[in-house]
């Protein structure tokens, strides 16, 4: 084989063209009736203009580039396993923890109880063990996050070979106001691989009622929190002052990830559940708060959120940095940006280090998916970042 691909003559640089352009890691995602992702990808990856894409954004939504890739590997039919309750939209991918934010106001398609046509475009077509279809139940409440036990199922399409489209009739219950469709594919892990897309279909069969309450937060839960980040990074990234909006430490409220506080002129975010352990004296990449930096100014280069950090520039929005869940941030030579942190959330104008050189991004979702894109190591990476400069 290896010497028929040789004499055919494809160069690498064909292979690597052609495998940019068919999206390689690419697989699928629901078109019709548009799910959550394309939504807000069609109202503006860059800039959107809808509320909750704005602050979907700001929490991370670098995935959005590629919808198709909401999907978790080795899965194998256990998904709840992989994907802990309030990250089901995001399928705990931290460049989508955006999607997961619990509002009222997500772009929803209009839709009667009764039968009604799903569509999945596969980029890349697999055997498939099975298409699985929840909805959510009655009264859910959509100021919280969605948890598995919030679904039921009402449809299972069993296995199917390869299709490039993917068309379900799905029989919707009789269901009033704005709901969730979830749905899972599951790739056949006997005749294929055990890997697992995600996608969340928001619908409204109308005569419900609309609460106020989706996008604030609850220090109470884990509920809202990611709203109330994605709110403190929208309005701290027009001022000077990167805490403007964060409430202050409370020794007697819980916080857990990825909710942010100030305190003593400083920003942190919680790395998991605490309550009364000080930020000053219990922050660090394993303890209860991660510090981001000083509250004016430039933050530290230390400072990596798990969640979205904003820059103290007031000249430019774009620069809310990193999403990841390591803490990768030490300053190389003569330069004091944070370190790349491959697969973490950049979006347009975040500057990192690597391999000694300081680099820029230009294209986010680019940026966000690393690998190939990696700056200045990825066969790609031109695509994604600016060289500004030598760290030597």
């Amino acid at each position: 084989m290896k010497k028929t691909i040789m004499k055919c003559g494809i160069s690498a640089v064909v292979l690597g063209s052609l495998l940019a352009a068919g999206q390689a890691f690419a697989h699928g995602y629901i078109s019709s009736p548009k799910s959550r992702y394309i939504q807000c990808a069609e109202n503006g990856i860059e800039n959107p203009t809808h509320p909750a894409c704005i602050a979907a954004k700001a929490a991370g939504n670098g995935g959005l580039y590629t919808p198709q890739e909401v999907a978790v590997g080795g899965v194998k039919d256990n998904h709840e396993f992989f994907i802990p309750d309030g990250r089901l939209c995001s399928a705990n991918r931290s460049n989508l923890f955006g999607m997961d934010l619990a509002r009222t106001d997500w772009p929803a398609t209009s839709v009667t109880p009764g039968p009604r046509t799903f569509t999945w475009t596969n980029t890349a077509a697999h055997k498939t063990w099975y298409f699985r279809y929840y909805i959510t139940k009655q009264g859910y409440n959509h100021s919280q996050p969605l948890r598995w036990s919030d679904l039921e199922l009402i449809h299972d399409s069993g296995k199917a070979d390869q299709e490039a489209v993917s068309n379900h009739v799905v029989n919707l219950p009789q269901r009033t106001g704005r709901h969730i469709v979830y749905s899972i594919w599951q790739r056949d892990w006997e005749r294929d691989a055990a890997e697992g897309f995600y996608q969340c279909v928001d619908v409204d069969f109308g005569g419900g009622t609309t609460s106020s309450v989706a996008s604030s937060s609850s220090v109470k839960s884990s509920s809202s929190v990611a709203s109330s980040v994605a709110s403190s990074v929208v309005s701290s990234s027009v001022s000077n002052d990167t805490c403007a909006s964060l409430p202050a430490w409370n020794a007697t409220t819980a916080y857990t990830n990825p909710q942010q506080v100030k305190h003593n002129n400083k920003r942190y975010q919680a790395n998991y559940w605490t309550q009364g352990n000080d930020p000053t004296t219990n922050s660090g990449q394993y303890s209860y708060w991660l510090d981001l930096g000083a509250c004016t100014g430039t933050p530290t280069s230390s400072s990596v959120a798990s969640s979205a950090v904003v820059s103290s520039s007031s000249k430019s929005s774009s620069s809310v940095a990193v999403s990841s869940s390591v803490a990768s941030s030490v300053s190389t030579g003569n330069c004091t940006s944070p370190a790349y942190v491959n697969g973490a959330s950049y979006a347009n104008g975040a500057k990192v280090v690597n391999v000694g050189n300081e680099y820029q991004c230009t294209v986010s979702g680019w940026c966000t998916v690393g690998g190939p894109y990696a700056p200045g190591t990825g066969w790609a990476w031109a695509n994604a970042w600016n060289l500004v400069r030598s760290c030597n």
